[in-house]
């Protein structure tokens, strides 16, 4: 399985490496070449921290169960959480979707528009991802069950995880936005301190509440992310990204 993952994901990037590539070399006539190293670094290496905040973000309360509990009590919250990856599919679907748009508007010096887009991608990761956790809470434990006997027993975990997710998808892609209108220092501070606040809860909660204690954290931390990505995209751009906050509350950008 491992391999096969493996070989699906070099297959997949030497495909897109080779299709852009030729697109490219048919459109546009080769020039002089100047590569700035120190800009790129400098613009790559906050995008670079955000995903990788943004990955041990979504692991560290698996870890930190492995840490304080037994393999048994891993099994169980990992299964629940890989049961819940299906909500987040709407929100990684619309993050990898609009980027590039958010980029172009922005490249435009078109405010306006691009505040209307975005909350439109709001309502696009909220609505959606809100059916799809009603659904997992509707037939999440026999999905758990599919993991084997004693599974079932992380399904009410599912309530306080889904919080969360919720949370996150209020306020759309935002996180995306900062980082294609050149904000993204900003961005990975605020994942680093939600990844410290989710890791510190984490170390207060578990040995009190058990699983419970792990969730709770994630939810939090989750919370904090989108309260936090939202305000930052408000002070920084002047766009109200939550779902149910009116445009009014637009400003201009600082």
């Amino acid at each position: 399985a491992i391999m096969a993952a493996i070989i699906a994901t070099y297959a997949t990037t030497i495909y897109q490496l080779v299709n852009i590539t030729t697109r490219i070399d048919r459109k546009i006539e080769q020039g002089p070449r100047t590569v700035s190293l120190g800009f790129w670094i400098s613009v790559s290496l906050p995008i670079f921290l955000v995903e990788s905040f943004f990955f041990l973000l979504t692991n560290a309360d698996v870890l930190m169960v492995g840490t304080y509990m037994t393999p048994d009590d891993v099994a169980v919250y990992y299964a629940t959480v890989k049961t819940l990856a299906i909500a987040h599919f709407v929100y990684f679907a619309v993050k990898a979707g609009v980027a590039q748009r958010y980029a172009h508007l922005a490249q435009e010096n078109e405010p306006g528009r691009l505040a209307e887009f975005a909350r439109e991608t709001v309502n696009w990761t909220f609505f959606p991802t809100l059916m799809l956790a009603l659904a997992i809470l509707v037939i999440g434990k026999p999905m758990l069950i599919l993991f084997g006997p004693g599974f079932d027993a992380g399904y009410p975990l599912l309530f306080i995880l889904i919080l969360g997710v919720v949370a996150r998808a209020a306020v759309g892609p935002a996180e995306s936005l900062l980082t294609m209108t050149g904000h993204q220092n900003i961005c990975a501070a605020a994942y680093a301190a939600t990844l410290a606040l989710n890791v510190g809860l984490n170390v207060v909660l578990i040995p009190q509440f058990g699983l419970w204690g792990a969730a709770i954290a994630t939810a939090v931390a989750m919370t904090f992310e989108a309260a936090t990505l939202s305000f930052i995209v408000w002070r920084t751009q002047g766009i109200v990204m939550a779902v149910f906050l009116p445009a009014s509350g637009t400003r201009e950008t600082i």
